[in-house]
């Protein structure tokens, strides 16, 4: 067990997940018989983040928690530490979020007795940054974001440098200012030394991309995201970057596939109860039908190749424009994600706006 939790870092660290959740899976039967409460806690923090890259955040809390608790019943530290390092990632995607923040200040506070274990330190902070953004505090993200850079800066640690440019362009995408977004993403791939952490600044640098309207640089993004995290089974990453994938290749005018990976992807966030992400697809969602209805007409050639797509889906597009994005503002309510909410109100709006429904409009 020992050995499994030392090649814990290495499977994270090459974003092999696939293998990683196999072997530890072959090996929890044998946790299972130990007597050791702070090995088995460790163990069992491992295996939770391997659940949460899979793209499983309730699977991922489950063995977090129990991570958490072997640890606190040994009174270990460093098992605590580390449970309550990753557990802000997934109580943020599950829309936990006073409960994370709780988790990564806790974290953070015990990173202080460990100052050789720098890992500690960034991530409990990154998390942090993480919940931040979904709710929309804009400054505590940047606060966050420059004391990882300054770690990192401080005692060469590459990986802290990339978790600070990369939680930068968190910021700087809540904040709108999507070139900013690009450049600090690019600058955390460009100092990454590890697969995992190369990777990681694509799911900031293609919506910093697709938001700002650069359709073809955005899909090249996800394409090579989906192609590297396919292959690992990081389902964390694929299902962020379908989400947005889909409607860059409706914007390019393949209408029917665009809708097609959207709808599978939606159908995988539900199943792994990921809250935030989903709230997202349906704003996406509202944004696609809100096109349909009230933006310009596609060219004649576009119109041909996606006939049944349009025949089928324009009648409609003005109420289920605004369905979805009532459903956004619903879901982003529900677990206080504020961070979206002020562009899916915008969006409301300027769909009655176009409707003539101008009280409506005014108050959105």
């Amino acid at each position: 067990i020992d050995l499994m939790n030392s090649w814990g870092y290495s499977y994270y660290y090459l974003c092999e997940i696939r293998e990683f959740i196999a072997i530890f899976k072959s090996h929890e039967a044998l946790v299972e018989s130990l007597n050791d409460k702070a090995r088995a806690g460790m163990f069992y923090a491992w295996f939770g983040i391997a659940y949460y890259m899979a793209g499983k955040p309730q699977v991922s809390y489950e063995y977090l928690r129990k991570g958490l608790e072997l640890g606190e019943k040994a009174n270990n530290q460093k098992v605590i530490g580390y449970a309550c390092a990753w557990l802000p990632f997934t109580c943020g995607e599950l829309g936990f979020f006073d409960e994370g923040i709780g988790y990564g200040e806790r974290a953070h506070k015990i990173s202080e007795a460990f100052p050789s274990d720098q890992y500690l330190f960034f991530k409990s902070l990154a998390g942090l940054c993480l919940i931040y953004f979904f709710k929309g505090d804009t400054r505590k993200v940047f606060d966050g974001a420059n004391r990882i850079l300054e770690h990192g800066e401080r005692n060469v640690n590459s990986r802290s440098k990339v978790y600070g440019h990369w939680k930068k362009a968190f910021g700087h995408l809540a904040a709108g200012d999507m070139i900013s977004a690009q450049k600090s993403s690019e600058k955390a791939i460009k100092v990454s030394l590890d697969p995992c952490y190369a990777e990681f600044p694509k799911t900031t640098l293609g919506p910093a991309y697709f938001l700002d309207g650069q359709f073809l640089e955005a899909e090249n993004v996800f394409q090579s995201s989906l192609c590297f995290c396919d292959k690992r089974g990081i389902g964390q990453f694929s299902a962020t970057s379908e989400t947005f994938l889909a409607p860059t290749l409706i914007a390019k005018g393949h209408m029917k596939r665009g809708a097609e990976l959207l709808e599978k992807t939606r159908k995988t966030l539900i199943r792994n109860q990921r809250r935030h992400v989903f709230a997202i697809s349906e704003y996406i969602l509202g944004e696609v039908y809100s096109q349909i209805a009230t933006g310009p007409k596609p060219s004649f050639s576009i119109m041909v190749k996606n006939i049944g797509f349009l025949a089928k889906n324009v009648p409609f597009a003005t109420k289920k424009a605004e369905e979805h994005f009532n459903k956004a503002i619903e879901l982003l309510k529900e677990i206080g994600a504020k961070g979206f909410l002020g562009p899916v109100y915008l969006s409301l709006g300027l769909l009655c706006k176009n409707c003539k429904r101008n009280e409506k409009a005014r108050q959105y």
